[in-house]
C-alpha cells in the first residue's frame, strides 16, 4: 500500500496513520503538504481526503480523474457530497462524525481487494471519459 493523507488536522492524521500501520505494517504513508497546490503521485493507490468543502471535493475528483485505480476514502462534514462520491465512484464516503471502526473497515476492504469493479473504471465529466 502506498497511501497519501490529506487533512489539516494533526489528530486525524495520527489516527489514520495508526490504523494504516496496524492493518498494513509495510505501508508507505505520506501527508500532503497543505500549501495550496495539488500534489499527485501515480504510485499512490490509497488516498484519504479528509478536507471539507470544495477543496476536498476537488482533491477527490482530481485523484479519480488522474488514476482510476487509486482508491479514495472521502471524509467530510458536507453530507450533500454523497451524490458526488457516487458519481465519481469513490471507494468509501464517510460523513463526519465518523468512527474509527468505519475507517478501519474501509482499509480492510481495500487490503482484501473488496473493491467494486466500477471503482476501478475511468470517471466521466460531462460527455468525456477521463483517466
Amino acid at each position: 500500500m502506498n497511501a497519501v493523507i490529506y487533512t489539516p488536522s494533526d489528530t486525524e492524521y495520527e489516527l489514520f496513520t495508526r490504523i494504516l500501520r496496524e492493518e498494513a505494517p509495510d505501508a508507505k504513508i505520506t501527508r500532503d503538504p497543505d500549501d495550496g497546490f495539488f500534489h499527485y503521485d501515480p504510485e499512490h493507490d490509497f488516498v484519504v481526503v479528509s478536507v471539507d468543502g470544495a477543496k476536498g471535493m476537488e482533491q477527490v475528483i482530481k485523484h479519480r480523474e488522474l488514476n482510476c485505480k487509486t482508491m479514495v476514502v472521502w471524509i467530510t462534514s458536507d453530507r450533500y457530497f454523497a451524490a458526488m462520491a457516487i458519481r465519481y465512484q469513490v471507494f468509501e464516503f464517510l460523513p463526519r462524525p465518523f468512527s474509527e471502526a468505519d475507517f478501519r473497515a474501509a482499509v480492510k476492504r481495500f487490503l482484501t481487494g473488496d473493491i467494486h469493479p466500477q471503482q476501478r473504471t475511468p470517471v466521466r465529466r460531462g460527455n468525456m471519459t477521463l483517466a
